[in-house]
């Protein structure tokens, strides 16, 4: 027999392990025990590891184990794959943790044995995302005891991979469970060198700021051990709020909806949970190189993702770690830098540091925070609205804002290049002003023709009137209510694509300077736009009353159909315009991102 003839000749075994097939080799297993935990595969995997990576195969499990602990080969139950997994291993890289408990009742031990890669199968669970495994396993999993020989896997980048797997698969009540009976694993990081901290600083998202649930946050959050109850509204209509969202939860079409809502809420208050817990053991070390460390690593990371409220949350614990160095800058500079206006407005908010840090300068480049204002914004923020003309107002909104904050000096001053601010912002905005003005030019042009098609219609239709006129010249049907809403709409259809007509021309034939990317063109195209919307709903209505006049005594039913036919292209224009249209107001004219913050005072 060669080398690997082997796998073809055991191919019965393997099959039955895949197929939870025991009945089929039941009785080779008994005529040849050793089968049992015998290397059947090129990869070197025995039959209970086949049986325990299907995670279905569960009664060939129970079997095969039973029959190993018969026959008295315990010792050889956890051979090794090629790749040095055990079926431990196996169980939780797939998430069997049925296997796990049978496997883990033959040898306890086995629960803290890692493979070549320095993976215990307690970080496997969390690596792969299997919850009700990790949960399993952190029960049997103990550490070391005082003097015991051996590596724990609570401490160390061990230790470090368990905490920041755990968070990354979005087990954030394990997490605070594990920071529970193991506080000083926040203190470790993992083979990336980043601490718990750093990774809930890259999840935004898992925070109120980054949720936006806005109407749907009214849902109440039901209490459990890691999180209570978010008192949303006056006690005398909680009641009846959780009665109102219980009962949504029945309906089939928003039960889903609801549910991922609620678990977006219950994430929120567990994600400030773990932050809170967290930089309370830190603090408690009374050590200022670890807090210096964790706490300034996580804001390096918070500033990049915008995540503020772990930033407020690190200043709280410790206000100076306000003057840590985030790759060259301090936490205000970086803010700017990074576009973040969450953690700008929350630095602003600072009393006690505001006005130190409205001089920082930046000693390679000698530029202030005007001149770091003046920059390109990061990619990944300058798209954080729509189109190269509303970046522009973004950025100039940015420029404005600083320039507000800081020094009057500063405003003329020269960095090493010999450039002030503004010229420092010309010069690097050149690329996204032409793009701005390509992007206003060809907008403008497009709806500049459908405003022109609808007021040469309106203004046809004001003389060709439905039913023509009586001999005297009046119209046949100038006593009726519906005529009287065509002639209003066809006049309104006119006077508001004329509207339109005027400020596209008016975007076309400006002089495209950086400031009128600020109000001037936003104003224009807003203003447009509205008009255009208003044009073709009036349009609409028109036809649609002319129709139902002219055929009002053959079709009398025809009203309610044209209702739906006329609503059908408003809702069209609504879906792909409105998004934008509503942009282009919140940025011109809602209120603006720099402002107080609906967070705890910091001094």
């Amino acid at each position: 027999m060669t080398k690997y003839d082997y796998v073809i000749s055991d191919l019965p075994i393997y099959k039955a392990a895949l197929l939870d097939d025991w009945d089929s080799v039941s009785e080779l297993f008994e005529q040849e025990p050793d089968l049992m935990t015998k290397q059947i595969t090129y990869w070197w995997e025995t039959p209970l590891i086949i049986a325990v990576g299907t995670n279905r195969s569960h009664r060939f499990v129970e079997k095969l184990i039973e029959r190993i602990v018969a026959v008295g080969a315990q010792d050889r139950m956890f051979v090794t794959s090629y790749g040095g997994n055990n079926p431990l291993h196996y169980a939780a890289k797939v998430g069997n943790t049925a296997a796990a408990r049978l496997l883990v009742e033959q040898n306890l031990d086995m629960t803290r044995v890692p493979n070549p890669y320095h993976n215990t199968p307690l970080k496997l669970a969390a690596w792969h995302g299997h919850k009700e495994t990790l949960e399993y396993l952190l029960t049997v999993t103990r550490d070391l005891l005082p003097g015991e020989e051996g590596v724990s896997p609570y401490t160390g980048v061990a230790g470090g991979d368990l905490i920041t797997l755990t968070i990354m698969a979005g087990f954030y009540d394990v997490a605070l469970e594990i920071i529970d009976l193991h506080p000083n694993i926040v203190l470790e990081s993992d083979r990336n060198g980043k601490t718990a901290l750093q990774i809930l600083a890259q999840k935004p998202e898992i925070f109120p700021s980054g949720s936006r649930l806005g109407f749907w946050g009214l849902i109440p959050v039901k209490k459990s051990k890691a999180t209570t109850q978010v008192k949303i509204l006056p006690r005398i209509f909680n009641k009846f709020s959780a009665g109102f969202w219980s009962a949504l939860h029945y309906v089939v079409f928003v039960a889903p909806t609801i549910k991922n809502i609620h678990d977006i809420k219950v994430n929120n208050k567990l994600s400030s949970s773990l932050v809170e817990r967290i930089c309370k053991i830190v603090i408690e070390k009374v050590d200022h190189d670890i807090t210096w460390s964790i706490l300034g690593s996580a804001i390096t990371t918070a500033v990049k993702y915008g995540t503020h409220e772990l930033i407020e949350e690190c200043i709280l614990t410790y206000p100076g770690i306000i003057w840590y160095d985030v790759g060259g800058f301090y936490l205000f500079l970086a803010a700017i830098k990074q576009r973040q206006e969450r953690v700008y407005n929350l630095v602003h908010q600072m009393s006690g540091h505001k006005v130190f840090a409205a001089t920082q300068l930046d000693g390679e480049e000698n530029e202030n925070a005007l001149h770091i204002a003046a920059k390109l914004a990061p990619p990944h923020r300058l798209n954080v609205v729509t189109g190269a003309a509303l970046q522009m107002q973004r950025e100039l909104q940015w420029f404005q804002e600083v320039e507000k904050f800081i020094e009057p000096s500063y405003k003329e001053d020269l960095n090493k290049k010999g450039q002030t601010p503004r010229m420092v912002f010309t010069d690097a905005h050149k690329g996204l002003l032409a793009e701005g003005q390509q992007w206003m030019k060809d907008t403008a042009s497009s709806c500049t023709v459908v405003a022109a098609l609808l007021v040469t219609m309106a203004f046809a239709a004001a003389f060709t009137l439905p039913g023509g006129n009586q001999d005297d010249g009046n119209p046949m049907f100038l006593t009726y209510n519906t005529f009287m809403l065509f002639i209003v709409s066809d006049a309104i259809a006119l006077f508001s694509s004329s509207t339109s007509v005027l400020m596209f021309l008016g975007i076309l034939t400006s002089r495209y300077a950086e400031d009128d990317f600020l109000y001037a063109l936003p104003k224009r195209l807003t203003i447009g736009l509205l008009s255009l919307f208003m044009s073709i709903a009036s349009t609409l209505i028109a036809f649609s009353s002319a129709l139902a006049l002219v055929l009002k005594d053959k079709v009398s039913w025809i009203a309610a159909p044209l209702i739906i036919a006329t609503s059908i292209p408003m809702c069209l224009f609504g879906l792909l315009q409105f998004p934008l249209l509503v942009e282009l107001v919140n940025s011109t004219y809602g209120r603006s991102v720099f402002r107080q913050q609906n967070a705890r005072r910091i001094h």
